[in-house]
């Protein structure tokens, strides 16, 4: 009786085990399909998908390129680049103030640097001007930092953002040696803004600032091609884990050097006329405490080369790489010494007596004198507003009068030939004018004439009177010069008055040595005058170095003839005692018969000529013909004011 219910109770059973077993099935199959999906995506494409899930970690880096370096005509090389590793932190990923706090506090404990603890590293943090680029804590030299930098990459997990990148630092091997033509380099500033708007630079790049450094940055070629001291950036496509530890490179670009320079200057010529500079300076600062600055340049005749440059102060121009700290900051700042300013090219001063040569030229040139032509100096001459003379000469010729620096042959010399006459010689000698030297900073002077003096003056004071002409023939009066135009000057009148551009580079090459550029001599101007005329000229320059000048104490007894003019300025400045605040000027050109350098130089507040600028003359004179300077050393001092 109870069969059939037995019987529907198996059928159940029956149903219940098919349909576990599909379930079960089900459950296996799903195993396998997971289990290969795991399979495939762990193992068979475990990079591609390792790189999905990172891209958020993936950096690109920029990479430096390396400056070009810098020699002086002999090959010495004067600035240079050297490996260093940048530090830097990745200011997006210590969002928190209290990351960054710990940051800054793990960072200074590695660093162990004491200008570089926590509250230092916060305050770069937080001046950073622009937040997407990585804040420079500090660079340091890679040689002997080895160790902390492994230290550093071991301990990533505590320093979050943390960047290590291998960069070239610039590096002035001679020192300060030219640091006013070299100039320096520093990080881009607003100044700078269109280099990062227009030539793909990043803010934490370094560039130049002055000197060469700045104005062959970007140097291009006639056909519009960058060769400049710039490099080529490289980038780095970088990988990194969670802990900012680099997984691999992506990829990467390499950078490409900037190209060298090669410096018309000869490094020891200048390391003599440097030092020359400052312990004259020095010394003359025992009896004349405003004596604190000078230049001094040295100029190739023929070509305009520029063999020497100085501007005491100097600086040193790895000072300016990091940044001013506040021990060098008095010093930089202080606006008497100002060290970093370019007094040779930059810096605008009466002449004085030294610009006589040029009323001597302008006067020769137009014919209103020769050698036979003699003028009273005495008390009688002084009058219709004329300086009076240092003293009672009688009657004098140009040899004569440039000997003794006669204030009297000048100022009637200018008359007789003309303001007109005179600007115009002025204007081919390049007063007044840039050079186009390739530095930056230069300053025009002035060249005064009626025209200027009419514009920058009202009413009967813009008219240009006899005692303006007077003036202006002594080196005196409203205009003023820099130590490269008298230098240039003094070389268009050594080279027959053919006047050419001054320069201080001499050619580019690249990193296998190949020049790719070479400067050429430029002719500027030309003055023609008979040789007759040129002769007249150089003897009378030569006869300031002979028995009587008041050159011959500096070279009466020097193996090589020199021609010469000293100079004694009133400064002109508010304040300044007339009767003894002078500026010490002093110009020269050797071998007086057949000129191959010319020389301009001035101590400020210096007075004397010959015992100023003059000393520092002799000096270079001596590097230059190789003498030894203990065997052409004068006891004889000049007694002659100019």
């Amino acid at each position: 009786m109870f069969e059939p219910l037995e019987v529907e109770q198996e059928d159940k059973y029956k149903r219940f085990g098919k349909r576990s077993f599909v379930f079960v099935l089900l459950l296996v199959v799903l195993f396998f399909v997971l289990a290969a999906r795991l399979f495939a995506l762990q193992i068979l494409n475990t990079d591609e998908y390792t790189s999905i899930s990172s891209r958020n970690q993936l950096r690109m880096v920029s990479q430096p390129a390396k400056r070009g370096d810098i020699y002086d005509r002999n090959m010495l090389k004067l600035a240079g680049s050297e490996i260093c590793f940048e530090i830097s932190i990745s200011t997006s990923e210590v969002q928190s103030k209290e990351k960054r706090e710990e940051l800054a506090a793990n960072l200074a404990r590695y660093l162990k640097d004491p200008e570089l603890d926590t509250e230092a590293i916060l305050e770069k943090i937080k001046n950073n001007p622009r937040r997407y680029q990585p804040v420079v804590i500090t660079t340091l030299p890679a040689e002997n930092n080895q160790h902390l930098v492994a230290s550093l990459e071991e301990n990533r997990d505590k320093l979050p953002g943390l960047l290590i990148i291998e960069t070239p630092r610039r590096i002035y091997l001679q020192g300060r040696l030219a640091s006013h033509i070299l100039g320096q380099v520093g990080k881009i500033t607003d100044t700078d803004e269109d280099l990062l708007q227009n030539y793909n630079y990043l803010a934490t790049d370094l560039v130049g600032k002055s000197g060469v450094e700045r104005t062959m940055e970007r140097f291009t070629d006639t056909n519009g091609k960058e060769i400049g001291l710039r490099g080529q950036r490289g980038l780095q496509l970088l990988e990194v884990n969670s802990e900012n530890q680099i997984v691999r490179t992506v990829s990467t670009q390499e950078s490409v050097s900037g190209n060298s320079l090669v410096l018309t200057i000869d490094a020891n010529i200048q390391r003599v006329m440097e030092e020359s500079l400052a312990n004259t300076v020095q010394k003359l600062q025992q009896s004349r405490p405003k004596a604190q600055g000078g230049a001094a340049v040295l100029l190739d005749v023929k070509t305009g080369s520029v063999l020497a440059m100085a501007s005491y102060p100097d600086f040193n121009p790895e000072d300016f790489i990091s940044g001013i700290d506040s021990k060098l900051a008095e010093y930089y700042y202080d606006s008497t010494l100002k060290p970093t300013f370019n007094r040779a090219i930059s810096g605008a001063y009466p002449v004085g007596s030294t610009f006589k040569v040029s009323t001597a030229l302008a006067a020769l040139a137009c014919g209103a004198i020769d050698r036979n032509t003699k003028i009273l100096c005495d008390p009688s001459n002084w009058i219709n507003d004329k300086a009076k003379c240092t003293g009672v000469h009688g009657m004098v010729d140009l040899s004569q009068a440039l000997a003794v620096s006669c204030n009297t042959y000048a100022q009637d010399a200018g008359a007789m030939a003309g303001i007109n006459n005179m600007y115009e010689v002025f204007r081919q000698l390049g007063y007044g004018q840039l050079t186009g030297i390739e530095l930056t900073g230069e300053t025009r002077g002035l060249l005064a004439n009626p025209d200027w003096k009419k514009l920058n003056f009202d009413g009967e004071s813009g008219n240009w009177y006899p005692y303006d002409t007077y003036y202006m023939s002594i080196g005196q009066g409203y205009s003023y010069y820099t130590p490269l135009q008298m230098a240039q000057a003094t070389a268009t009148i050594a080279n027959h008055g053919v006047r050419m551009q001054p320069h201080v580079v001499d050619r580019i090459i690249d990193y296998e040595g190949e020049t790719v550029y070479q400067w050429e001599p430029r002719v500027m101007d030309r003055i023609d005058m008979s040789e007759e005329n040129w002769d007249v000229l150089y003897d009378a320059m030569r006869a300031v170095t002979q028995a009587g000048g008041t050159g011959y104490s500096t070279f009466g007894r020097y193996p090589v003839a020199v021609a010469a003019k000293t100079g004694t300025a009133q400064t002109g400045l508010v304040g300044d005692d007339k009767n003894a605040d002078y500026h010490g000027w002093f110009i020269a050109f050797a071998p007086a018969d057949n000129p191959q350098v010319a020389f301009a130089g001035m101590v400020e507040y210096g007075f004397h000529g010959f015992s100023s600028g003059g000393a520092v003359c002799k000096d270079v004179f001596d590097a230059y013909f190789g003498f030894d300077s203990s065997q052409t050393s004068s006891q004889i001092h000049s007694s002659v004011v100019e």
